[in-house]
């Protein structure tokens, strides 16, 4: 057997790929939250409609309609959801209309983002990208459509050197105070 689902709350279970999915058409985000508890590793992806608070330890990708990583969560996957809240850590791509990174953030990898917030002690490696709709894949990733360097050539517009705007990377930068 292949499948399990629970017919209360509408969630199936795929054992062979490893997925959690939503299936239950009453289920709106205005419900109660999904909880997973710091006791939890999963491995596949997680898919709802609705609002997820992650405290557990995950291989896989997120995409919901609310993401909070809480303090003690540790994700390894890509994110993507209308607002996304991050406490703990995350490797990987995040892909958010609205994106809040707090002071226990430590995040390794691009942000697609519409409205973004960082508190300060928020650890970030990667790049910031402000596009309209970031939950879109069509866009292009960071640095793909980058120019080759021409010798003696002021950087280009996209380039890491050179902050942009318009939907293009700019590399945070950080001062000794």
């Amino acid at each position: 057997m292949f499948r399990q689902s629970d017919p209360r709350d509408g969630k199936q279970i795929n054992e062979r790929e490893g997925n959690i999915v939503s299936t239950n058409p009453n289920r709106s985000a205005a419900n109660t939250p999904s909880i997973i508890g710091g006791d939890v590793q999963l491995k596949g992806n997680l898919i709802t409609t609705g609002e997820v608070q992650f405290d557990g330890r995950m291989e896989g990708d997120l995409h919901c309609g609310s993401l909070t990583i809480g303090e003690s969560a540790e994700v390894n996957g890509s994110v993507i959801a209308e607002t996304v809240i991050i406490h703990g850590k995350l490797k990987g791509t995040i892909r958010a209309r609205r994106v809040r990174l707090e002071r226990t953030a430590k995040v390794q990898g691009d942000v697609w983002h519409e409205i973004i917030s960082i508190e300060a002690g928020a650890h970030i490696e990667g790049q910031f990208v402000h596009v309209d709709n970031p939950l879109e894949s069509g866009t292009a990733r960071p640095g793909a459509t980058r120019p080759a360097a021409q010798p003696g050539a002021a950087p280009a517009a996209s380039s890491p050197e050179a902050p942009t705007n318009g939907g293009a990377p700019v590399r945070p930068t950080t001062t000794a105070n």
